[in-house]
Parts: structure tokens; sequence; C-alpha cells
């Protein structure tokens, strides 16, 4: 006589797998939400650190630039690690209004980078954007206070934004300084 499963066995077993799954697939879904939020919190740390020495070494913070660029981190000159040469071509596209008049030429003299590595993408598939807001700003009907910002922000495409439920999350662990829910997150690297 041959064992085998019967047509009731076969499904309490499926309807058990059925069960577990819609159990443990939101929790997995929050622990990688939760670890994104970790990895970006670590991204701010490191982008501190950077803009602190930066400062120390250059006497003024890099200038404001474009979603995607590093303002002056990991190589010299502001650059565009997206477009195959760089792109770097002067001050065009460039806020520099809080640096001295010859901050080009300081650059040339005290940069002693690099002070990071320009993280390429956020934990989402966004872009990071370096922002440095003496007055404050306007994001998405968020109000910033005046300081120094790394946001976490969609891709070029408007994609890869961050889930309402990530960015809720970050912003109940301190990450996220805007307090705002708006698929994007500002991180606070120093008050101004």
């Amino acid at each position: 006589m041959k064992r085998g499963f019967t047509l009731i066995e076969l499904l309490v077993v499926i309807s058990i797998i059925g069960i577990l799954s819609v159990v443990v697939l939101p929790l997995f879904q929050g622990a990688t939400g939760n670890a994104r939020g970790v990895t970006t919190a670590s991204t701010k740390r490191q982008l501190t650190k950077a803009a602190q020495y930066y400062e120390l070494d250059m006497g003024f913070y890099p200038p404001d630039v474009s979603r995607g660029w590093d303002p002056g981190f990991e190589r010299q000159d502001p650059w565009n690690p997206d477009v195959e040469s760089g792109a770097y071509e002067g001050t065009a596209g460039i806020d520099c209004g809080h640096c001295p008049d010859d901050w080009e030429t300081l650059l040339a003299e005290r940069w002693n980078g690099p002070y990071i590595l320009w993280p390429q993408k956020t934990a989402w598939g966004g872009r990071f954007d370096y922002n440095y807001w003496p007055d404050g700003e306007e994001r998405y009907g968020c109000i910033l206070s005046p300081g120094i910002y790394a946001g976490a922000q969609r891709d070029y495409d408007e994609e890869n934004n961050i889930p309402e439920v990530d960015e809720q999350r970050m912003i109940e662990q301190g990450i996220d300084d805007d307090e705002c829910v708006n698929g994007e997150s500002q991180l606070l690297l120093f008050k101004l």
C-alpha cells in the first residue's frame, strides 16, 4: 500500500502557509523600511562629518548644488556623477552666495579631500541633494529652519520617493528633520 497526502492534508498545509505569509510579510516589509531608515541615518552622519571637515579646511561650507550633484566632498569641484564628463563648468548652476568671492581659487589651494564618497542613490533609489539654506526653505508645503541639509529625494524622473510609512518612521526616529510626510526626507546637517 502506497502512502501519500490526502487532499485535505494538502489543503490544511496550504492554508497554514497562507496564514503565515499574511502575518510574516508585513513584518518583513517593516524591517526593510526600518533598515532603509537606518541606512539614511548613517548617511546623514557621514555627510555631517564631511561638511564639518570641508568647512575646517576651506573656511566656508560647500556651495548649494543640484539634486544628485556632489558639492565638493568627493572631488575638489562640484560635479555630477551621473554625467559622463562630470560637467563642472565654473559656477553655472551652482549657488555659492555664502562663499567668499574667490572661493574657486580657495578650493584649489585648500581642498584636502576626499571627505566622503558622494552617495550615488538613496536607500529607495532616489538622489541626494546638498542644500545651503541660510533663510530656511519651503519644500512641498513643509517649512524648514535655516540650515545645511542633505535631502533624500526622488530621482530625476520624480520616481523612487520615500514611501509614507517609511517617512513617518524616520520622523518618529528623528531622522527626517522637516517632520513632514511629502515623499522626501530633509536631513539637517547643521543649523545656521
